[in-house]
Order: C-alpha cells, then structure tokens, then sequence
C-alpha cells in the first residue's frame, strides 16, 4: 500500500499553524473539520441493511456509502497528520497518545474553545 502523503497542492495542506496563544483557533477549526458518513443501519429480523426511512439500500447505494466510508478512513490519517503538522509541540505532546483524529480533535477543542472568546476580543 502507497503511504505517501498527496502532493501539497491539496487544499488540506494549505492550512497554517496553530498559534500557540490561539488567536487564529476559529479560522484553523473550520479549516481542520471531517465528518463521518453515517452506515445504513441493520435489521436483525430481515437480516438486510436499511435507511433511516425504513427501506432496503439498492447494492449500488450500500457501494457509494462503503466508498465513502474507506475515504473518510484514508482521510481521517491525513486529518490526523495535519492537526499533528500545525499544533505546537507542547500539544502535541499532551495528545498524542489519542489514536483517532476525532479524539484528537475534541482535546485540541477542549483546550481552545476557553480562549476563544478573548481572542475574539483581541481581533
């Protein structure tokens, strides 16, 4: 498998660091956000997948969502590696040990969200 990172021209790469005191935390969490797409649910008595609405996923809907899955996953590593890429040193240490870039993402919110208002003051 290609672990190599896509080349910097990607948008994902055009985002700059964190600053240490945050004053540009609300700029870098909107620029930094993934989200998950949601798996049919299954039913245990029809033993088939099915959507919120009740209905059984045609196969090449059930294909476009596991697609959509393993690209959230491919790009959950690179949200990781980005966040670990623009924060400081001192962050990175303290949340390093967390495995998944959401995990990562809520400690690095957690942190920040605190100082948000009186940056927004400064600026």
């Amino acid at each position: 498998m290609d672990t190599a990172l896509p080349s910097t021209n990607y948008s994902l790469f055009n985002i700059p660091q964190l600053a240490e005191d945050g004053t540009n935390w609300i700029t870098y969490k909107e620029r930094i956000r993934a989200i998950k797409p949601k798996p049919f649910k299954f039913n245990f008595t029809t033993k088939k997948q099915e959507k919120d609405d009740g209905t059984e996923p045609t196969q090449t809907e059930i294909e476009d969502l596991d697609k959509k899955i393993d690209e959230f996953y491919q790009k959950d590593s690179l949200v990781k590696q980005q966040i670990f890429s623009t924060i400081t040193d001192w962050l990175l240490l303290s949340i390093q040990k967390l495995q998944v870039s959401f995990l990562i993402w809520v400690e690095v919110c957690a942190i920040h969200e605190g100082k948000t208002e009186l940056v927004q003051i400064d600026l």
